[in-house]
């Protein structure tokens, strides 16, 4: 099946429990397991999935799109001590639907 695909939303003010993050990952030394710890502290988390194959993004999916708010509102653009003073840049994201496959 593939992981999730996650994209910009249509609307460039629509609010989403998905939060595309730049500035963190495997690539910089930060694991999932660390950055899942940082976000959990704003709501339950479906999970952190690599954004790409840079290793310097990811995407961070809530169950509740207000967490992803408050997520937001607290982390972007800020240093972030639990990763080293990098400063996190985030954007909402949308899940977007697989292509479907065609069998011959």
């Amino acid at each position: 099946m593939g992981l999730p695909r996650f994209g910009r939303p249509k609307n460039g003010d629509e609010l989403s429990s998905n939060l595309f993050v730049a500035n963190c990952g495997p690539a910089v030394g930060i694991s999932d397991d660390e950055i899942a710890s940082v976000f959990c502290k704003f709501g339950e988390l479906n999970g952190v999935y690599a954004a790409d194959d840079s290793g310097t993004r990811v995407i961070v999916s809530f169950s509740e799109v207000g967490s992803a708010q408050s997520a937001f509102m607290a982390l972007h653009g800020k240093p972030c001590p639990q990763f080293g003073g990098r400063s996190l840049f985030i954007r909402y994201s949308v899940l977007q639907p697989n292509p479907k496959v065609v069998h011959w």
